[in-house]
């Protein structure tokens, strides 16, 4: 009996540590996210990105599409890359962003994988624990991960941001990276690159930037090592980006129309209000931090989901200077927070002790899953059944003549469906 359990262990290592099955994973989401994508219609803002910022007529060409960001820029707000990548992809087939975008999602739920991972063993059931997580918890999960616009300014700023980060948690961790001497050329691109992410998102770029500069901080403490200067070249880049961001004269005059120090305190208190909605995110992160406290975890790990936690909340946190802070805003904290709780879990996996409780979280998050993907899979198609309804309406009566046409008010039934929320 106690043969064939130790049989059973192996075979359940040998699963979680499979590359092929770690390949059919991300494949499986990529196929999910597609057909999101793909099931997605236009909504609220995509229509007003079709035509330039300029001059109103559509976005059909390279000159085109500059005029309209340099008047994106001097009106609206410094986030043209991110819009531009809207105004790109409005005028492309709809596959096209379908396809693009969720490869993005695959490849953000990869880099935040490896970056719990560290250093220990490939871990397949955690790989889908943290896109249950994901797909359970994350705010306006379909305004961030299908709507056009919304996926261009949060999910791909997810990215972005994580892609950044990852050489710095590399450094943090003694690993080979090219930040240290030599690598010239990559230092070089990474640096061009840091200051495209530091002018892509005001919340994640702001707290990609941050946690960089705390693991700096992190590596200058440990005694026997010292920070490369060439490391902190990027970061710099990184601050500059953002700063032409923030300080867009778009930006600035939306910002100087209301502002005073009362409007920011009660911004403040709203927006941390609002984490309420991540509540047990929040909660099964301190339960970790106190079972990894108590067992004695790497240190170096607990370290690391600090720098995310504080991240998390400085991301969100951000907003209180904004306009207008809506749920899908959240997005970013709660992926930084579940990706916290990934490397606490993944180092309790580690461990004697607490290897059966992370196990049972990670098999309640998939047992979760396997309910609330299809029903929100559901909602989704069940919208674009409704648009495709009203557009078939809105032909029939153009075709009768009737000028004055009333279509039925499109409604979702949960956060993935884009249209949730929306106007």
């Amino acid at each position: 009996m106690k043969h064939n359990e130790r049989e059973k262990k192996t075979l359940f290592q040998r699963a979680d540590r499979s590359v092929w099955i770690f390949a059919l994973l991300l494949l499986c989401v990529f196929g999910v996210m597609l057909c999101g994508n793909l099931l997605t219609d236009k909504f609220a803002d995509d229509f007003a990105y079709v035509f330039s910022f300029a001059d109103g007529t559509p976005v059909r060409s390279l000159s085109g599409l500059l005029s309209s960001m340099r008047e994106h820029y001097r009106t609206v707000n410094g986030r043209v890359i991110a819009h531009a990548f809207v105004q790109v992809f409005e005028n492309l087939p709809k596959g096209v962003f379908a396809a693009v975008n969720a490869g993005m999602f695959t490849l953000s739920l990869a880099l935040g994988y490896t970056l719990c991972t560290g250093k220990a063993r490939r871990s397949n059931f955690l790989l889908l624990g943290l896109f249950a997580a994901v797909w359970i918890y994350m705010p306006a999960f379909g305004q961030v991960n299908f709507w056009l616009d919304g996926a261009c300014n949060y999910l791909w700023a997810q990215v972005l941001s994580l892609l950044f980060l990852l050489p710095y948690v590399r450094l943090f961790e003694k690993r080979p990276v090219f930040l240290e001497p030599g690598h010239i050329l990559k230092k070089i691109l990474f640096t061009l690159y840091a200051f495209v992410m530091g002018a892509y998102s005001e919340n994640l770029s702001g707290a990609a930037l941050f946690m960089a500069i705390l693991l700096l901080v992190l590596v200058r403490a440990d005694g026997k090592r010292k920070a490369p200067f060439t490391a902190a070249l990027p970061i710099l880049a990184g601050i500059a980006g953002y700063a032409a961001m923030i300080f867009s004269p778009g930006e600035l005059q939306s910002k100087n129309a209301g502002f005073s120090a009362l409007r920011l305190l009660y911004q403040t208190e709203k927006v941390a209000d609002r984490f309420h909605v991540i509540r047990i995110v929040i909660v099964s992160l301190v339960v970790l931090f106190f079972l990894s406290s108590a067992l004695h975890v790497d240190k170096k790990r607990m370290l690391l989901a600090g720098v995310l936690t504080c991240g998390g909340v400085g991301a969100g946190l951000i907003f209180a200077l904004a306009r207008f802070y809506p749920y899908r805003s959240l997005a970013g904290s709660m992926l930084l927070l579940t990706l916290a709780c990934g490397v606490l879990t993944r180092s309790l996996l580690e461990t004697q002790k607490a290897r059966r409780a992370a196990l049972c979280l990670l098999t309640l998050l998939t047992l979760s899953l396997g309910y609330w993907c299809p029903h929100g899979m559901k909602d989704v198609y069940l919208v674009h059944t409704a648009v495709a309804e009203n557009r078939q309406l809105l032909t029939e009566q153009k075709e009768a003549g009737k000028t004055d046409i009333r279509l039925p008010v499109l409604t979702a039934e949960t956060k993935y469906s884009a249209v949730d929320g929306l106007i």
